[in-house]
């Protein structure tokens, strides 16, 4: 309870202008720890020692951040345990003969237009005939896929005529 009392009295040291309060580092930090231990409550803890828990909060997130990128660069300067690293020049590498390559060679042979327009399949021509119950008729004689595909995204698009009526 001495600590409690102890680390609430370090913990603010001074006030600024617009009345936001001025922490101690060090207490700031002890007290992050104490909510980093297990079924301790943030929130309650905060109340106690009369802090905002948004604000303790994101002491907590600062402090795990600062924390991961420290561990994570002391991982990086760690010399491997078991790694086993193969550095032969190039030059002084030798391949096997008998191996295969396991890239296989890529021949290019020359394309003729006339296999290439007999291998497309005919395209198909569509009539269509539309009459809509307001009067208007529309006819296409002899479209292709394409065309009539065109031309049904373009219908819809336009605005619903019954939609323009006043």
């Amino acid at each position: 309870m001495t600590e409690d009392r102890d680390l609430r009295s370090r913990l603010v040291v001074g006030a600024k202008r617009d009345g936001r309060r001025e922490y101690d580092p060090q207490a700031r930090e002890e007290l992050v720890q104490l909510c980093m231990t297990s079924s301790v409550s943030i929130a309650r803890t905060a109340m106690e020692y009369g802090l905002n828990p948004n604000l303790l909060r994101e002491w907590i997130t600062r402090y795990q951040k600062t924390h991961a990128a420290r561990n994570s660069a002391e991982k990086e300067l760690r010399p491997a345990d078991r790694a086993s690293l193969d550095v032969t020049p190039p030059a002084l590498r030798t391949h096997a003969p008998d191996v295969p390559s396991p890239f296989v060679p890529v021949v290019q042979g020359a394309v003729t237009v006339e296999g290439a327009v007999s291998a497309r399949t005919p395209s198909i021509t569509v009539a269509l005939h539309i009459r809509l119950p307001n009067g208007v008729e529309f006819d296409i004689a002899e479209a292709t896929i394409d065309e009539l595909t065109t031309v049904v995204q373009m219908l819809g698009r336009m605005p619903c005529s019954g939609s323009t009526i006043i």
